[in-house]
């Protein structure tokens, strides 16, 4: 997220997610995608947010929402065969499967691209240290937006640096 949206639209966005996803939506969640398979390949995942209603507010912001979600196809992900926009699709279809005895929650969290370049998700795990509830956490890798300027500006001075000893 970093660069590409702002901190806020991702506060927001990771809130809506945890809040569709999470013990109050998640079974809701599960029969919608058995019934019309929202997160599949016959759907993109901008379109399935979209459907969901998780997208920013403001024509911008929802904009380089959409730009964000399209640039995991660049990311790797924790399954070689995958690339990180695959893996997200991947992880909710999983996520997202009737259980006997309920669901477990799903919880949309960040990493630091620098740690784990890839989309990783865990069928299990307490991401809230203030409940002893059991998770499935899917975790996407994310630059702050600080150091993603910084990475850009450099690389611009480079680019000029380089144009210039050409001369």
């Amino acid at each position: 997220m970093g660069f590409a949206i702002g901190d806020d639209t991702t506060l927001d966005v990771l809130a809506m997610l945890n809040r569709r996803f999470g013990p109050g939506g998640i079974e809701e969640m599960t029969r919608l995608q058995e019934e019309f398979g929202i997160f599949s390949s016959n759907h993109t995942l901008e379109d399935s947010f979209a459907l969901l209603g998780i997208v920013p507010c403001g024509f911008l912001e929802s904009n380089r929402w959409f730009s964000f979600l399209d640039t995991l196809h660049t990311y790797p992900s924790d399954v070689p065969k995958l690339d990180g926009y695959q893996r997200v699709i991947a992880a909710f279809k999983q996520a997202l499967v009737l259980v006997p005895g309920g669901t477990p929650p799903l919880h949309v969290t960040t990493h630091l691209m620098k740690d784990d370049p890839r989309v990783t998700f865990a069928l299990e795990g307490h991401p809230l240290i203030f409940t002893t509830q059991s998770y499935r956490i899917l975790s996407i890798p994310t630059k702050p937006a600080s150091v993603a300027k910084q990475e850009a500006a450099k690389a611009a001075r480079d680019r000029r640096a380089k144009k210039a000893k050409k001369k």
